[in-house]
């Protein structure tokens, strides 16, 4: 054969066929073991900051600076994630994914409610419990996608300035955690701005992590001139003066630059990323290890650590996360734990 002829073979491309270039961009898109390797972080982010946030650590000024840096954008980033994920559907697909959340948010609402809460009444009954708002959340907003005409989706800027808005005014009404009303709409901005992004790249070049470090290290150097708790930041309560419609907007303006730095920084390895899809059951699970009441049905770590008179100061508090961390990674291999949190899925698999 000719060298001409080789260079010809070699210059032939393949094309995928028609119709399947964004089944396999999103495919692709799921595989990222960066965006996999980001949720494993940020569920570190939440396990540390629902330890930073229990009395044990009150008196600690670096734990409540450590918190706030970590209210600011954890949670609209994870929020962000899940819109980035979030498509329409059709029905039948659509109603089986609801499902799939309805289920883990109900038995474990019914584990909460027996094992960590002190009196049953119907705000209890009607207030997810602890963590479990966000899986609430979840579900308001995807019906929310799903229902919401695309002539109305497709219009970015007016998707994105209307959840703003509704996001700023939610705060006005006597919303609070019931129904996890406040936080849905609080938080809303953040899942469309996902949804809206869902075909952009998410990354920076490597040439600007140093640039993203030193900003989330300045960022945390200046909550240092005020070191208390900035509870606003929980989005789950309404405002009671005019403070908490500024926090709300600078909380906004800050948890972008940060969400999009901290992506930038995120060390990933096979392992972290595998971790990473996992997220769901990380975030479910670590409630029964870090409870937000003193009667855990697994003492955590803080519990035995405090009774052991061990001091409850900031580095404590790292070594409590690391362990919890590592332990709810033991967990999660023991073989069919993770498939609880959907024990119908469970059943299925054994009867299949």
């Amino acid at each position: 054969m000719q060298e001409k002829d080789i260079n010809s073979i070699n210059e032939i491309k393949i094309y995928p066929p028609q119709g399947t270039e964004n089944v396999e961009s999103q495919a692709a898109r799921v595989r990222d073991d960066r965006i996999d390797a980001v949720k494993f972080w940020l569920i570190v982010l939440v396990i540390a900051g629902h330890i930073l946030m229990r009395k044990e650590f009150a008196s600690s000024e670096a734990c409540a600076v450590m918190w706030n840096w970590i209210y600011i954008f954890h949670m609209p980033l994870f929020v962000f994630i899940s819109g980035y994920f979030s498509r329409k559907k059709d029905m039948i697909e659509f109603w089986i994914s609801i499902c799939k959340i309805i289920e883990p948010l109900i038995i474990f609402h019914i584990v909460g409610l027996l094992f960590y809460v002190d009196s049953i009444s119907i705000k209890t009954i009607f207030t997810p419990w602890h963590m479990l708002w966000y899986l609430l959340s979840l579900i308001y907003w995807r019906l929310m996608l799903q229902f919401i005409p695309d002539k109305i989706l497709n219009n970015t800027r007016l998707i994105i300035f209307g959840a703003v808005c509704i996001s700023i005014l939610i705060g006005l009404f006597p919303f609070d955690r019931v129904l996890s009303i406040q936080r849905t709409f609080a938080l809303m901005p953040f899942f469309f701005l996902g949804y809206c992004m869902r075909d952009k790249n998410l990354f920076l070049p490597d040439k600007y992590k140093p640039l993203c470090i030193v900003f989330l290290i300045v960022v945390l150097a200046l909550l240092f001139f005020y070191s208390h708790r900035i509870t606003y930041l929980l989005y789950a309560t309404p405002y009671k003066s005019v403070y908490g419609v500024v926090i709300r907007m600078v909380a906004f303006i800050l948890a972008i630059p940060m969400s999009v730095a901290f992506m930038n920084v995120c060390y990933n390895t096979p392992w972290i990323a595998q971790q990473g899809r996992m997220s769901m059951q990380y975030y479910i699970y670590h409630a029964l290890v870090i409870p937000p009441m003193s009667a855990p049905i697994i003492p955590p770590l803080i519990l035995i650590a405090d009774k052991m008179n061990v001091p409850m100061t900031f580095y404590t508090a790292i070594v409590i996360i690391i362990l919890t961390t590592i332990g709810l990674s033991l967990i999660l291999k023991i073989p069919h734990v993770k498939m609880l949190t959907n024990p119908s899925s469970l059943i299925v698999k054994i009867l299949g």
